[in-house]
């Protein structure tokens, strides 16, 4: 195994990309085609024909307890409680233009649905069917919508990333704390399934762990163990620059910072992102602090690591090599 200026480097020198097909949260809703429905867009079609049928209603006089009024609501919210992915539509996006939201809807009372399609309905005619009708409602707004919410749907974490990079050398996810010392070849994740065995390792190893001390009763991401060595990582996925990410960088710093007296005994940090990016060519000053902090931790410690996925990569391929 090289320093860990070299795995720096080496990361430095092959940045991650622009897109990481491993993170995609694609979610396709509506047919490829035009001319083939699903439940979805016919049922987004027949909510269109009723908030027009609304309108017109409306334009002839009809009021809140007018039967045709009922009808027309009563057809609506059959839809928009019973068709998948319909929380997508312009209509009811427009919902949050009031500070609503489809789940707050979903969350009422019968009687106090029908309350709020009524009052939403007029809003949504007045406001936003004819524009919608000028310039084409079209299916492909339900996908639109859907792509743009992407980023709250769950995804493959960092850490399930870094549990396949260690396939190829390590299946053994060790859950029993009392094969911490004379086990090897395993992994655990010690803020899920592997907190004992975390604790366990700790107490036997006499480790200080000094980095817990900026926030305490943290653990690590992943441990895993090699030819009586014990790899200790923190897993960082950063989208870009801000507060909460200064605070992360921070705390990434920090934690390869220090080091135990025990040479077998490794930290390091995997920043999979854009970020990493930043941070190793980025001038903003505030990253260039963070560069500056993450050099020095390793020059102090050179038992610990900082690296991306290239580098990450090929530590573990230099760590497992020789078997």
């Amino acid at each position: 195994m090289l320093t860990n200026k070299y795995y720096y480097d080496y990361s430095k020198n092959h940045p991650e990309k622009l897109f990481d097909p491993y993170y995609a949260k694609n979610k396709v809703i509506i047919p490829t085609r035009i001319e083939e429905k699903n439940n979805l867009t016919k049922n987004n079609e027949k909510l269109i024909d009723l908030i027009t049928a609304f309108q017109v209603a409306l334009s002839m006089g009809k009021h809140k307890e007018s039967e045709s009024i009922k009808e027309i609501i009563k057809a609506i919210e059959e839809i928009l409680d019973n068709t998948e992915n319909i929380n997508y539509s312009s209509f009811c996006q427009f919902f949050m233009v009031y500070n609503a939201s489809y789940s707050a809807y979903e969350d009422l009372p019968k009687k106090e649905k029908y309350d709020f399609l009524f009052e939403i309905l007029v809003l949504y005619c007045k406001e936003r069917h004819g524009i919608y009708k000028s310039h084409g409602y079209t299916n492909s707004i339900l996908q639109v919508v859907c792509d743009n919410y992407s980023h709250k749907r769950n995804s493959k974490t960092s850490i399930i990333k870094f549990e396949d990079l260690l396939k190829p050398y390590i299946s053994y996810n060790l859950n029993d704390e009392s094969r911490v010392v004379s086990d090897d070849d395993y992994y655990f994740l010690p803020d899920k399934t592997g907190k004992k065995c975390f604790m366990r390792m700790l107490s036997a190893l006499n480790l200080k762990m000094e980095s817990r001390n900026i926030e305490q009763g943290k653990v690590p991401d992943i441990v895993f163990k090699h030819k009586g060595h014990y790899y200790i990582f923190e897993l960082k996925m950063m989208k870009g620059s801000g507060g909460g990410q200064n605070k992360q960088a921070v705390e990434f710093a920090y934690f390869i910072k220090f080091s135990e007296q025990n040479e077998k005994v490794h930290y390091g940090v995997l920043l999979d992102s854009l970020y990493s990016n930043d941070l190793f060519y980025s001038d903003q000053p505030k990253i260039v602090e963070q560069r500056k902090d993450v050099i020095d931790a390793l020059k102090m410690n050179p038992n610990n690591f900082f690296i991306n996925t290239a580098g990450a990569e090929l530590l573990l391929n230099d760590i497992f090599k020789e078997n």
